[in-house]
Parts: C-alpha cells; sequence; structure tokens
C-alpha cells in the first residue's frame, strides 16, 4: 500500500510539473479582405513565468527538521534531503545569475516539492483516520475523496485559475490538515476495538466443587468471569482447549476462600472447550462457544489482570519449630495443614544424609515439598510428587556444603519455606 501511494504520488508529482511549464502556443489571425489568403504570423513559443519555489523547499525543511526531533529519525532524513535539494537550487541561481544567465529551477523542484506534499497529506490523513472511531473514519475518508475529486474537476473545468485564489486554497488546506493531522499525531490511534461480550457470567466454588457445570461464551467476544470461592481452601479456573488439561487458553492463580475475583479474556474460535480447578482436578466443568469470531484454539486475547476482594478470613499464619537432630545425619518433621507449612524453618546438618518427615494433613488436597537452592525455585535439589492428605511420607536425600536451601509446594506457590545447612 505504501509503495503504491509513494508511486502515485510521484505520478501526481510530475503531471503537477509538466502542467506548470507546459508552453503556449499562440496563433495570432489577422483579419484580410475577401480576396486576400489570410495572412498567418509565425508561431511563437514562450515558457509561463513563475516564482521561485526555493523559498517553500527551505521552509519545507525546516519544517521536516523540526517534526523529526519531536516524532523520528524518518522525518528528519526527509528534512535533511529537501534541505540539500534547496541548498543545490539556490547554488545553480547563483552560478547562473553570476555568468550572466538566469537560471530556473522550477522544472527541477516542483516535482520534489509536489511529492513532499503529497507524502505529508497521506501521512495526516492517516493519522486522522487512525484516531477516530472506526465508523466515522471511514466517513471522512469518503468526504475527503469526493473533495479531492470535486476540486480536480473545478480545476479542470476552469479556464484560468487565479494563482492567488490557488495559493490561499493550499495555505487553508495544509493549515486544516496539518493542525488535525499533528494533534491526531499527538492523541496517538485509537484502542482496539473489539467485539461486545455478553453479560457477565458468575462461578462459584462451593464444598470443593464447581456450582455452574456449563457455560456458554460467544466467539471473538470480551469475556468477563466472576469467580467466587466459598471454600476456605484455594480454588481457581483452568480453561482449556482438550479434557485433559494439557492446552491451556486462560488460567488465574488459585486463591484461598472466601474470595471473589473478576477477570476478562477474549473468548476463542466456537467450538467446545473445558475448565478445572488445578489444585482439585475432580472439580471440573464444560465451555460451549458459539459464533464465528474469535483466534485459533488456545489463542485467546491476554487477559485482564484479576481484580479480587476477599470476603471474610485470612490465610493461615505459621510458626517455625526447630527440627531435632541426631545420628549420623539430621532429621526434621514438616507439616501442612490448612494450605501452609507448620514448620517454616528448618535446620539440616550439612554434607549428610538427612530425612525429611512430610505430614500432609489436608484432607483431599495435594501438597509436596520442592527444595531448590534458590528463592525463585529454578534450581531443584530434591523434589517429590504431590500426595493428596491425609498422609505421611519420608524423604531421603544427601545435603551439601553450610549454607541456605529453600521449599515450596508446587501446588500451592504461596507455601515457602527455608532450610539452614548448618
Amino acid at each position: 500500500i505504501l509503495l503504491g501511494g509513494l508511486s502515485i504520488a510521484a505520478i501526481a508529482a510530475g503531471v503537477i510539473s509538466v502542467l506548470a511549464y507546459r508552453g503556449q502556443l499562440a496563433e495570432e489571425m489577422v483579419t484580410a479582405p475577401a480576396d486576400e489568403a489570410p495572412a498567418v504570423r509565425s508561431v511563437r513559443w514562450s515558457p509561463l513565468p513563475a516564482p521561485s519555489a526555493t523559498p517553500f523547499a527551505g521552509a519545507a525543511a525546516i519544517v521536516l527538521l523540526a517534526a523529526g526531533a519531536l516524532y523520528g529519525l524518518s522525518l528528519t532524513i526527509v528534512g535533511v534531503l529537501v534541505a540539500l535539494i534547496t541548498v543545490a537550487a539556490v547554488s545553480t541561481v547563483l552560478q547562473g545569475e553570476h555568468r550572466g544567465r538566469p537560471v530556473n529551477v522550477m522544472p527541477f523542484a516542483i516535482p520534489i516539492v509536489a511529492l513532499a506534499v503529497i507524502a505529508s497529506f497521506m501521512f495526516l490523513m492517516s493519522r486522522m483516520l487512525l484516531a477516530v472511531n472506526h465508523d466515522i473514519s471511514v466517513i471522512v475518508a469518503i468526504g475527503v475523496a469526493i473533495l479531492i475529486l470535486m476540486g480536480g474537476f473545478l480545476v479542470a473545468n476552469t479556464p484560468s485559475v487565479p494563482t492567488r485564489t490557488l495559493v490561499r486554497a493550499g495555505a487553508g488546506l495544509a493549515l486544516l490538515f496539518g493542525a488535525g493531522g499533528l494533534a491526531a499525531y499527538g492523541v496517538g490511534q485509537r484502542p482496539e476495538e473489539r467485539k461486545a461480550g455478553p453479560p457477565p457470567v458468575t462461578v462459584v466454588a462451593q464444598n470443593i466443587a464447581f456450582v455452574q457445570k456449563h457455560l456458554n461464551f460467544e466467539a471473538g467476544a470480551v469475556t468477563t468471569v466472576t469467580f467466587k470461592n466459598d471454600d476456605k481452601v484455594p480454588h481457581n479456573m483452568d480453561f482449556t482447549v482438550d479434557q485433559e488439561g494439557t492446552q491451556t487458553f486462560y488460567k488465574q492463580d488459585p486463591l484461598p476462600g472466601p474470595i471473589s475475583s473478576t477477570y476478562q479474556f477474549t473468548a476463542p474460535k466456537a467450538g467446545t472447550y473445558y475448565y478445572h480447578c488445578d489444585v482439585h482436578p475432580n472439580m471440573t466443568g464444560t465451555v460451549t462457544i458459539k459464533g464465528t469470531g474469535g483466534g485459533a484454539a488456545g489463542q485467546g486475547a491476554a487477559p485482564t489482570p484479576a481484580k479480587s476482594t476477599a470476603t471474610t478470613g485470612a490465610p493461615p499464619t505459621t510458626k517455625p519449630a526447630a527440627a531435632p537432630g541426631g545420628g549420623g545425619g539430621t532429621s526434621a518433621n514438616l507439616d501442612a495443614k490448612g494450605i501452609s507449612f507448620v514448620q517454616t524453618t528448618l535446620t539440616l546438618k550439612a554434607n549428610s544424609p538427612v530425612v525429611i518427615h512430610f505430614n500432609n494433613q489436608d484432607a483431599g488436597i495435594p501438597h509436596n515439598v520442592d527444595i531448590t537452592t534458590d528463592q525463585g525455585g529454578s534450581n531443584t535439589l530434591y523434589k517429590q510428587d504431590p500426595v493428596s492428605g491425609p498422609t505421611t511420607a519420608d524423604y531421603k536425600f544427601t545435603t551439601q556444603g553450610p549454607g541456605k536451601l529453600y521449599f515450596h509446594c508446587d501446588v500451592h506457590p504461596n507455601m515457602t519455606g527455608t532450610i539452614n545447612v548448618q
């Protein structure tokens, strides 16, 4: 589109230069007696007078350089080129006058100036169309096209258009589109217009189950979901393409209840989808998406940040407890209760085998222990699979030199603690 527009602009600039400097052929007829042949004088050719365009080119260069300082390097480059052309034109004129023969550089300057004017018009017009509503931009584009056609028709069918009229019209249009385009450039492009979605959907988690088992969305529409967790244990909603839950198109982090959160995302293309709770995989439901909009499955738009409001209660706190030691190694007790570790600080012996007696006291809720060398949890030293409570297990591994380790639950990342290796 850009190359096509520049090509049209170049052709238009050439046509303008030809029309401005075409020669005029004048054939003067002299009235003669009837018995004599009419006398025809010789044909005379002379170029149309025109003022120099170097002041306009210089002004355009200054404007482009100033705009480039504000809006980007591309305008600066164009301004430098126009300035160089202007300097070359002035130098040519001065050399010609010094040699005693005036030089008119208009045939060279007009296409350049016309091309710059047309390109500026295209840029400013595009900024205005992108800044307003889609429907309004269509109306504005059609209106401007009609005005251009009408102006061309009037100029083509008018024998002589005064230069003053053309200058005034050009100055008015430049002021109008310049002010409008720069203002639109400052405002920026209009926000992405997305299809309005259906009414908000409410999903309630109660007694380790979703109350709503089936949801209906519209393809490509902005979908608002209000999730209410009435349980004291954490729940979340993980929307997936497949029933096995391996391909997620939107999910939220687990939140301990009671709590309410609202979030938005763009529904994918029509089809059947699924949702479940990552903490309690037995909590499941289905989603039917109808319509023709939406992206590819699994490629829903990025969700907006969730807004969460706690209604009652607060997450349980933990109290550190020293770990018992003994023998050639050490051992420690680690209990999970109320979606938190009872012991948040453990002490183990360096460079020795250790045993962690893990006790998951949360019925029906899976926990595990992931021991890492960094607080971010990216470098795992020892890890075991999640187990649902109530259950106990012993985990054995060998510590390294003195230092600090960290542990957390993969299912509930808010469950964390530290290990002092001495």
